[in-house]
């Protein structure tokens, strides 16, 4: 898995159009700031200030993560993968992570970009569950992106696949407002993902809970949904692993 981490790390940053990532998101996050800027309630503004930076890792992530395993096949590189002794999805792993770490800057300059057009600092109620709350949409976000690794391969998914799959993983995962203010059956849709429960602890953390133990239960909620989808995601390579054995396809994909 590091080894898998380190050499997406190299390749990523000799990639002209992974860098791009860094700078797409920034017309998104340019009108977010101006929004929230001119809301009355500044903890819509600081609100913003976190999760759109986070949205840009979402946004980046999701591409080159749900990609890694159709990107194995066209490379002709999954062959070497499977014959050694270490499962596929560890090694996927690996790749999701150093995208997550390649998208950390990324949020740093949308947070930049967001605190020069509002030129004001977010006001956070508790810097101390705060941070532990940031771990755990970082979590989120890689389990939510490696589940689409398998999914893409299994449904055929080419060009375009994940045009929906953004902005709509965008809202579920409550990084532009909160998922209470969803309608009933998307806010129930976006309970099943790690990020919402997640991003409920950052808007806890920033207007003050009543008990950490509120906190922490959104935390709780965040690891039990991350471990749910991991194991679909586990199923879903499986499945894969099965279909590429018995279809024989694993050369000529």
């Amino acid at each position: 898995m590091v080894a898998s981490l380190l050499h997406q790390w190299q390749i990523t940053f000799t990639d002209i159009t992974s860098l791009s990532m860094y700078i797409m998101n920034l017309p998104m996050v340019i009108i977010f700031a101006w929004i929230a800027h001119r809301n009355p309630d500044p903890s819509v503004l600081t609100y913003l200030l976190i999760g759109a930076p986070l949205m840009a890792i979402w946004n980046g992530s999701v591409f080159y993560i749900g990609n890694s395993l159709r990107r194995e096949l066209e490379g002709r590189t999954l062959d070497f993968v499977m014959t050694s002794r270490t499962p596929v999805l560890v090694v996927l792993f690996g790749d999701a992570l150093a995208q997550i770490l390649f998208g950390i800057p990324a949020a740093a300059i949308s947070f930049g970009t967001m605190l020069l057009v509002t030129r004001t600092l977010p006001g956070v109620d508790n810097i101390g569950l705060l941070i532990p709350s940031l771990f755990f949409v970082i979590l989120g976000i890689t389990v939510n992106s490696l589940l689409f690794a398998p999914l893409m391969v299994l449904v055929g998914g080419r060009a375009g696949f994940f045009n929906p799959i953004i902005p709509f993983g965008t809202i579920l995962s409550g990084f532009v407002f909160p998922v209470d203010r969803l309608p009933v059956a998307l806010e129930v849709i976006a309970r099943l993902l790690p990020t919402s429960w997640a991003m409920n602890s950052i808007r806890l953390s920033v207007q003050g809970a009543e008990s950490f133990w509120l906190v922490a239960s959104s935390w709780l909620m965040c690891i039990l949904m991350s471990v749910a989808v991991f194991g679909v995601t586990y199923l879903l390579f499986k499945v894969v692993e099965k279909r590429i054995r018995i279809t024989g396809v694993l050369g000529i994909y």
